[in-house]
């Protein structure tokens, strides 16, 4: 394997197999080459006028032998980002021959997307960096553009909008990342003694659970739900719950995960019974309290949920997929409860025809006419019954993640000893989801009656004896929590000392740098206290931090000693407030708790 190839393949393993599985083009790269005269000047031409900013993300067509690409860095500013798309992998494994595919394939500011224009083809956006991007530029290249113009046009279409999607993601856990950890902190007495979803096994191994969303389809499907009460495990939503309840329906469960206010609006006057509630740790905290005892918490992909469940003995921890929409945890939660297969309700990730967005028993509807979406922002997509139905922006998303999911989950994940998940969409008006197959609520009956009644009850018996266990491991959570807030302290103390010694002028700036050291050295000390504290509000403020200092260094000399010090003070300030958030939250739940 050549170089070039290797560090291909180490920068963007999702796309390996699409290049290492062909042979190298045998046409030339670079053929608009041998028609021109002087290559210098097409290109001096190709980029005249051009100036890019410093949050500029470029997609350009096409990578020929890379002359173009070393023509446009030249160009660029240290913080800009380059896209190429390469339609034929044959012609980019031959481009990983030339002499400059080695020193482009280092180039922090260059990323390559090969191939079919998927999730894999576009993960290299998947980074924080990509938050600093605020203006996307595509770049026609037209000798190599012209070799395949309709690819090349889905290629910008999709960038722009992939470029748009990471920016609000990573944008939102750098900015909600303190709010995230605050709430995890805040219930952390209740939820690190509930056990993990997993905890229940295979509780409900072999039959089939319904997961109800809180579309325009699910007022009509309360009939069926209350027909399937005893016959399948029935999961709600925090938008679902009141509608489900208010018409005789009892779900076994009900899902919540979002850290907002209004994530507990769902459950406002609603009976909630012996319904259980699985959730986040960063869910809002009002709703654990509504559930007392009857909860199963998710530590998958949190910090603070981890380390210290692990701390407890606690190591086996459910993936459960959070993308935006509570429905879409429905299928790992069926997964891990051993369900054959799972169909949702009300899942319709469409408005209905009068610009509807949701069921009429529902908190989104007490808002009236804010509830309902202007048909002339929709797209317009296929529908399960109707022809054509309109899908807003936001869901969307949604539905190409469901189809994501449905794909995954019942075509291609293979769990040893275990069938793939079949799922079904009962919504009448919702969008059709691919990988999902329309069935309606007759259809389904047939589906979920030969599998008993029996079994439901006996997994419902199983999830409530092992709620009711004990939890061991409290002691050493409390010891490792206390631990983890000294160290947050020290952390705090220090740099508020240093950045006020700094605002007054009484520290010098060797002895700033060598006391930044020791602060920095403090930190990595405990690589797993460190991997909490920088996963929350610290993230933010340390993204604010390095952001002032790249504009400053454009029109400031940083190596001056002012400047130095300038960036010690504000690098200490910005540690002070990113650990004081996490002690304000830790000391917050302890007192409201008593732990």
């Amino acid at each position: 394997m050549s170089q070039a190839l290797s560090a291909f393949c180490e920068r963007f393993p999702l796309l390996a197999s699409r290049v290492k599985a062909v042979p190298a083009s045998e046409e030339p790269v670079a053929a608009w080459k041998e028609s021109t005269a002087d290559v210098a000047a097409v290109l001096a031409r190709w980029l005249s006028g051009k100036r890019f900013p410093h949050d500029s993300a470029i997609a350009v067509s096409g990578v020929g032998d890379g002359s173009h690409l070393e023509a446009l860095l030249e160009l660029l500013p240290a913080e800009a980002l380059v896209f190429c798309a390469e339609a034929d992998p044959e012609r980019f494994k031959s481009f990983l021959g030339m002499p400059s595919a080695e020193a482009l394939l280092k180039d922090p500011r260059m990323v390559f997307g090969v191939g079919a224009l998927d999730d894999s083809f576009f993960n290299a956006l998947a980074t924080e960096r990509v938050v600093d991007f605020t203006n996307a530029e595509p770049l026609i290249f037209a000798p190599l553009f012209n070799l395949n113009e309709s690819y090349y046009e889905q290629f910008f279409l999709q960038f722009v909008r992939q470029l748009e999607m990471w920016r609000k993601l990573f944008g939102t856990n750098l900015t909600k990342s303190g709010l995230w950890q605050g709430n995890s902190f805040r219930n952390f007495h209740s939820l690190m003694r509930a056990p993990d979803p997993i905890e229940f096994g295979d509780a409900f191994k072999g039959l089939p659970m319904i997961m109800a969303g809180a579309g325009p389809s699910l007022d009509e499907s309360l009939d069926f739900l209350r027909w399937a009460q005893d016959r399948a495990v029935i999961v709600a939503g925090n938008s679902s719950i009141r509608a489900l309840v208010n018409a005789g329906v009892r779900p076994h469960f009900v899902l919540a995960a979002d850290p907002y206010s209004t994530t507990d609006s769902g459950f406002e006057g609603v009976d909630l019974g012996e319904t259980v509630l699985l959730c986040s740790f960063m869910v809002y905290p009002a709703v654990v309290r509504r559930f007392g005892d009857r909860i199963a918490a998710w530590a998958y992909n949190n910090k603070v949920a981890t380390y210290f469940r692990r701390v407890a003995g606690r190591d086996r921890i459910a993936h459960v997929t959070e993308q935006g929409t509570i429905s879409a945890c429905a299928f790992d939660i069926a997964m891990i409860l051993g369900c054959s297969s799972l169909f949702f309700v009300g899942q319709d990730l469409a408005a209905r025809l009068d610009g509807a967005m949701h069921a009429a028993d529902s908190f989104y509807t007490d808002k009236g006419a804010a509830d309902r979406i202007a048909l002339e922002k929709c797209r317009w997509m296929p529908g399960n019954t109707i022809e054509k139905v309109p899908v807003e922006e936001k869901l969307f998303v949604y539905l190409k993640t469901f189809e994501q999911l449905s794909r995954i989950y019942g075509k291609e994940l293979q769990i040893k000893n275990r069938e793939t998940l079949r799922i079904y969409n009962l919504s009448r008006l919702g969008a059709r989801i691919e990988h999902m197959p329309y069935r309606d609520f007759e259809a389904a009956k047939t589906l979920i009656e030969p599998l008993g009644v029996g079994g439901v009850a006996a997994g419902w018996k199983a999830t409530q004896a092992k709620l009711a266990e004990s939890r061991a491991g409290w002691g050493r959570v409390g010891k490792a929590l206390r631990e983890f807030r000294a160290y947050v302290e020290e952390i705090c103390s220090h740099s508020l000392k240093h950045a006020l010694a700094l605002e007054q002028g009484d520290l010098p700036l060797e002895v700033a740098e060598a006391e930044k050291a020791k602060v920095d050295a403090f930190i990595a000390s405990k690589p797993d206290f460190e991997e909490i504290l920088r996963d929350g509000q610290l993230k933010m403020e340390l993204y604010v931090h390095a952001r002032a200092i790249a504009k400053q260094s454009r029109v400031v000399d940083m190596q001056s000693e002012k400047s130095r010090a300038e960036k010690v003070k504000e690098y200490f300030w910005a540690v002070a407030e990113g650990s004081y958030q996490v002690l304000a939250a830790i000391d917050a739940a302890r007192q409201a708790q008593k732990v």
